[in-house]
């Protein structure tokens, strides 16, 4: 070999290789077996912390979410909570669409709307009694819108008939010799003629002078009806007659035009709320609302549930518990499963009041 000539000296160290531009170069490192053992424990550790984590959740979510769900509302709780929220905004004519009361309270806010079920009040029946009372009611009266009041058509006749009422009396205080007993001085006669005084003014004031003869009122007539009203038919007009300029409102007219003989639904239900006082302060106590809603259907008429009373409740103050429904069969068969009302005992009908 020529000694001229020089190999390269392989044990020299060689510059490293450049890398591409863009790529990283690969790691070279290798984790331990202990590492991977360790890691994999720490997963199972925190995957069994998620899982215990969710059934705790689980329980939580199916034993709470009963009470913090938002409770859907019934019927007569939406027409609650919308005349509450037209009453917070202010707004008369919304108010004044789902309700009659004429001064309602005063409220900035309200919650916790609930229906008392167990004051519910249903009472069907037949329309055709009362339709007869209504129209010998008209044949006989005019009502008074003014003194809330029926005045006879023929007041010549009632006045006539006072008249010669009271001058029998007069004729019967002369011939008993009342006047004088009333001179005498004895103190017995005096008594004994101011006790015949009475007895005669008691008598007049139940028959010629009665204020069912000569100003009744609705509940007046109801209630001396003859021949008497079935007790489903009764327990509606005395609803009515409780306050009539509110069933003007909610009909329109007035409640004794209605001569129909159909069938009737009448329905009262009873919501409670707690509300804040609109002019109270921050420390004043929230107030409990009371709202009484009806809901009148007869054949083409359908009120819907109206708000017709809201008032606050004072502590301590209840109300009992409504009546059963009430259902009066008249002429038409009961439902199977159902009971008819008893017939009324004779002679009931005896000793009930004028004819109206």
């Amino acid at each position: 070999m020529d000694e001229g000539v020089r190999l390269p000296n392989r044990s020299r160290s060689q510059p490293p290789s450049e890398v591409p531009p863009g790529k990283e170069p690969e790691s070279v490192f290798v984790p331990s077996e202990e590492a991977e053992e360790r890691r994999s424990r720490s997963l199972l550790w925190v995957g069994a912390g998620l899982m215990m984590i969710l059934g705790i959740g689980a329980v939580v979510t199916m034993v709470f979410w009963p009470r913090i769900k938002p409770r859907p509302l019934d019927a007569i709780e939406k027409v609650a909570g919308a005349y509450l929220d037209a009453l917070v905004r202010q707004d008369e004519q919304a108010a004044s669409k789902l309700g009659t009361v004429e001064e309602p309270p005063g409220i900035a806010s309200y919650r916790d709307l609930y229906h008392q079920k167990a004051r519910d009040r249903e009472i069907r029946g037949t329309f055709a009694p009362l339709a007869g009372l209504h129209k010998r009611i008209g044949q006989e009266f005019t009502y008074d819108a003014t003194a809330g009041r029926f005045t006879p058509k023929n007041a010549l006749g009632i006045a006539g008939e006072t008249l010669d009422a009271l001058h029998a009396a007069k004729e019967e205080a002369k011939k008993s010799g009342m006047y004088e007993k009333m001179q005498s001085g004895d103190p017995n006669e005096i008594f004994e003629s101011a006790e015949q005084l009475g007895k005669m003014m008691e008598k007049l004031s139940e028959t010629t002078l009665h204020p069912k003869r000569i100003l009744p009122t609705y509940k007046m007539l109801v209630e001396s009806s003859k021949p008497p009203l079935p007790e489903a038919a009764k327990a509606l007009a005395l609803a009515v007659a409780d306050d009539p300029k509110r069933w003007d409102t909610l009909l329109g007219r007035s409640f004794w035009t209605l001569k129909s003989d159909g069938p009737f639904i009448y329905d009262e239900a009873e919501v409670t709320a707690t509300a804040r006082d609109r002019l109270g302060s921050m420390g004043d106590p929230p107030v409990r609302l009371r709202l009484e809603l009806i809901r009148f259907r007869f054949e083409g008429i359908d009120t819907g549930w109206r708000v017709v009373s809201a008032s606050r409740v004072q502590p301590g103050e209840e109300r009992p518990v409504a009546s059963p429904p009430m259902k009066s069969y008249g002429e038409s068969r009961p439902s199977p499963g159902e009971t008819p009302p008893a017939p009324a005992p004779s002679g009931a009908s005896k000793n009930a009041g004028p004819v109206f």
